[in-house]
């Protein structure tokens, strides 16, 4: 009998997004502590008079909850880490900045090979600021997008455990103003970036431990 063929990395990324979690299941998961802070967080974002800050923020959490439902951790009001179950241990999947500025910032493991090969990203063209710049689709808006190593300089402690044991992640900026197809991008590329990712036994020790 032939085998089955492979999924397309873009269908089965769409299928991973299909059944989103609910804000509630996060704060669950925050225990009574951090859901004070979650909520404290949200009333802020609420509070400056942009719906669509508050809205972004909220779909931007569940999204990752529903690619990472293991745990959640929240640091102060602005930063959230998403977790995988690896045994008795944990790993870090996600995170997630709101400084209550323009944008919120998502890291995921670096799935930028993925995305380009599916034609979700593509390089854009050099403009001279320095700036690390994809496209998305063929609409001319853009996303900038960093890649970050073991070597990136003071990488902040809610997503330096993302980069240990040759890990590399990606940085991505996501203005509140964003597109839908801006949005669904980012939370595409995070679905591609935990595609195929196993515990890996000699290096188990690295991970958080659960709690």
């Amino acid at each position: 009998m032939a085998s089955q063929a492979v999924k397309n990395p873009l269908k089965l990324a769409r299928e991973a997004l299909a059944s989103r979690a609910e804000l509630e299941a996060v704060l669950v998961k925050l225990g009574a502590k951090g859901r004070v802070n979650a909520e404290k967080h949200l009333a802020a974002l609420e509070a400056l008079g942009n719906p669509a800050h508050a809205t972004l923020w909220k779909r931007m959490v569940c999204t990752l909850m529903t690619l990472a439902p293991h745990a959640v951790k929240i640091n102060r009001e602005e930063n959230l880490q998403f977790y995988i179950a690896d045994g008795k241990y944990r790993m870090q999947m996600f995170a997630i900045e709101d400084l209550r500025a323009g944008d919120l910032t998502v890291y995921c493991t670096d799935a930028v090979d993925k995305a380009t090969e599916a034609g979700l990203l593509k390089k854009a063209a050099d403009t001279g600021d320095e700036v690390n710049r994809y496209e998305v689709g063929s609409g001319g808006e853009t996303l900038v997008i960093d890649r970050l190593d073991g070597k990136s300089l003071n990488p902040a402690p809610f997503f330096k455990d993302m980069m240990g044991w040759n890990r590399k992640a990606l940085k991505i900026v996501l203005p509140v103003t964003a597109s839908e197809k801006q949005i669904e991008a980012v939370e595409l590329v995070c679905a591609l970036s935990i595609q195929g990712v196993k515990a890996a036994p000699l290096v188990q020790t690295a991970y958080n431990k659960g709690h």
